[in-house]
């Protein structure tokens, strides 16, 4: 059985090939710097790589590249993307969906109703599903929602000092993201010290920013809140800023 996994940002699209019968990889690939003059697509197939320089001007070609990388006459691993069983996303907000979700028409509605607090990574995301379930309708796609590790942060540390109908009316409230970094590192933790109750400070440092408080394996803090343009300063987002500064600008 072959499972393709993607992962998306603002501006790269990558993706993996794996063979799960023999629990290898089959190829790995991706487009960097979409949308701009210098945008490339490439893939790794049995240890040799090949790229393609032409433009990447959305997601969208991003992910028509791929399909078409992986079925190449010559140097592809596959001879139809049907043979692909299933396509895995880590996605980033569904409000409430979350964990691993069957992508449905329910849950990309949520997601671009999340869009307006996730601009970055929602819109692409939701493009990349819908033209793959265009392009191979028989294909289940499903989607692993950042948010879903941090399900377990207490409601203390989980709502903000406002009204609490706005939770409740209006899902208010510190969703936290970079799951699968923080729940991978509570995991290796794990096994490299072999014990599970561990207190850890996770650190996900990179194009987007945030820490993580794990206890016993579980989150119960974290830095980021209800979009991921929150908590720490990011390579393109500005993090926490008191909005009362706005005035002294104006």
């Amino acid at each position: 059985m072959k499972i393709l996994v993607a992962n998306l940002g603002s501006t790269s699209f990558k993706y993996r090939l794996f063979d799960m019968d023999g629990e290898r990889q089959l190829a790995r690939g991706g487009s960097e710097r979409i949308g701009s003059a210098e945008s490339r697509s490439f893939v790794e197939i049995s240890g040799r790589r090949h790229e393609m320089l032409s433009a990447v001007p959305d997601h969208a070609v991003a992910v028509r590249r791929c399909l078409e990388q992986l079925t190449e006459p010559h140097y592809g691993c596959l001879n139809d993307a049907s043979e692909v069983a299933a396509i895995g996303f880590k996605a980033v907000h569904g409000g409430a969906f979350s964990g691993v979700e069957r992508v449905t028409p329910e849950v990309l509605a949520a997601m671009e109703a999340m869009s307006e607090v996730a601009p970055a990574h929602n819109p692409p995301y939701v493009a990349a599903m819908r033209l793959l379930s265009e392009k191979l309708p028989e294909i289940p796609l499903v989607a692993a929602f950042e948010t879903g590790f941090h399900q377990t942060v207490p409601d203390r540390l989980r709502y903000y000092a406002v009204p609490y109908e706005w939770a409740e009316q209006h899902r208010v409230e510190r969703w936290g993201f970079h799951g699968a970094s923080h729940r991978y590192i509570a995991g290796r933790m794990a096994e490299l010290l072999g014990r599970k109750d561990l207190r850890i400070i996770s650190c996900h440092l990179g194009g987007s920013n945030s820490l993580c408080a794990i206890r016993n394996g579980q989150s119960v803090a974290n830095s980021l809140g209800m979009s991921p343009q929150s908590g720490l300063p990011h390579n393109n987002r500005v993090g926490d800023f008191d909005p009362f500064a706005l005035p002294v600008l104006l």
